[in-house]
């Protein structure tokens, strides 16, 4: 009978241990940047530090977990030793046809963003490690277009995110495996591997990752079941219609509840940068109890603006 009531009492406590445990866990705090881009954000080094800087300090108001900016968010950087040119220039063909003149070796855009790599993530180093460390904050600096050798030593160039821990380390590269029309035949860009993607852990969460277009392909939802939560980062090129924020909806929202995960980010980029444009609204959705719901999104698609939010 004494046994019997002690084992009683282990039983209850380890029960409550597991609910204290389970419970105890705090929602992930994540803050989203839907952030506006201009020739100037890319005129130089600093002014990109310093606008990126700035963004991370008000994000840091709301103490995040991670915070996550857009795809195409340091693309451009491969651009600032041009910003004389890119200053006159009205559209990127323009802006090409005088940079080819200063550097006979470019002849195409591709050739630009390859020549240019190494400076870009020098500069993604400099800045979002660098902020990442100082503010003890994990950042997604949306992506770049990086170079990667394959076996036959050819040279591609990949549209890449990556995520730089509270410490400052880079712990996470995903390439964009769908490409658009735009990245395939005009900046010839190669696609990623799925094999390649992975969840990360932040704050005891699994979270996925998809860029853009990849997030409209359902293929992805068998490789990231169960995941806690689905990033998705975009640069949408097109005008924001209601025919445009109908088509967000068989993105992320769509993917979510099949792949039996609990919410889902997408962070938009906007603004122009010569005669290329983007517009798109930035939101959280949340699927339960067999339906997804939108729970939170920016004000405009077209504007700046920080989603706060917190996933339970």
């Amino acid at each position: 009978m004494i046994k019997r009531f002690f084992l009683l009492i282990l039983i209850s406590l380890c029960c409550s241990l597991l609910l204290y445990s389970e419970s105890s866990i705090p929602g992930l705090k994540v803050a989203a940047v839907q952030l506006q881009i201009d020739e100037e954000l890319y005129s130089s080094v600093e002014s990109f530090r310093n606008r990126i800087s700035g963004l991370i300090a008000e994000c840091r108001q709301f103490e995040p977990d991670l915070i996550i900016f857009p795809e195409y968010t340091s693309v451009f950087i491969a651009l600032i030793p041009y910003s004389s040119i890119i200053e006159k220039a009205g559209t990127i063909a323009g802006a090409l046809e005088k940079i080819k003149k200063q550097e006979p070796l470019l002849k195409e855009l591709r050739d630009l963003f390859l020549f240019n790599s190494g400076l870009v993530e020098r500069v993604i180093y400099s800045v979002f490690s660098d902020l990442a460390k100082e503010h003890g904050v994990n950042i997604i600096g949306g992506s770049y277009f990086a170079w990667k050798k394959t076996k036959a030593e050819e040279v591609s160039l990949r549209n890449r995110a990556f995520l730089f821990d509270d410490r400052g380390s880079l712990i996470y590269l995903q390439d964009k495996v769908f490409l658009t029309e735009f990245e395939r035949e005009v900046l010839e860009l190669s696609p990623g591997s799925m094999e390649d993607a992975a969840p990360f852990s932040i704050g005891g969460r699994r979270i996925a990752l998809t860029i853009c277009r990849d997030t409209f392909m359902s293929d992805w939802e068998v490789h990231f079941a169960g995941s806690d939560l689905w990033l998705d980062i975009k640069a949408n090129g097109t005008e924001y219609t209601p025919e445009e924020a109908a088509s967000f909806m068989r993105a992320l929202p769509a993917r979510i509840g099949p792949a039996g995960v609990g919410a889902g980010i997408t962070t938009c980029l906007t603004g122009k940068f010569l005669d290329l444009f983007w517009e798109g609204e930035s939101s959280l959705v949340i699927a339960a109890d067999g339906r997804v719901t939108l729970s939170n999104r920016a004000e405009s698609a077209s504007e700046e603006e920080i989603l706060f939010l917190t996933i339970d």
